[in-house]
């Protein structure tokens, strides 16, 4: 059976709160803010009629916890990356790559004595220019 993917990432978040508690929150301080943006847009639907009311309850109902997490996910995050909390953990947004490993081995280095680029220069050298 395949869960529809906000229903499988809902249980994935929660699941992953409930273990790596601390992971999850600097996770959260580089989300995008989607449900602010949510709860947003239904502030701004609601206009002042009785069913746009219902429409901006409903969404502080749905997003209103993911957009508190997110806020605390935010000031954990501040907090961590000036050193006052958790310094025995990495945030998985900031760092390098999570396989730690150099992606270019070999830094650019001229080529040597052979090579297409050094007979072009070459050629080019022996060339005279008409005008």
């Amino acid at each position: 059976m395949n869960l529809p993917r906000p229903v499988a990432d809902l249980i994935c978040l929660t699941r992953d709160l409930v273990r790596h508690p601390r992971m999850v929150l600097l996770n959260r301080g580089h989300h995008r803010w989607t449900p602010a943006g949510l709860i947003a847009a239904a502030a701004v639907a609601s206009a002042g009629t009785p069913v746009g009311h219902h429409l901006l309850a409903a969404a502080l109902l749905l997003a209103g916890p993911f957009w508190a997490l997110d806020m605390v996910g935010a000031l954990a995050h501040g907090l961590w990356q000036s050193g006052r909390i958790w310094s025995d953990l990495e945030c998985q947004c900031c760092g390098d790559d999570p396989d730690d490993e150099d992606d270019d081995p070999v830094p650019d280095e001229p080529e040597g004595d052979d090579g297409l680029a050094v007979d072009i220069e070459n050629w080019l050298k022996t060339q005279t220019t008409h005008h």
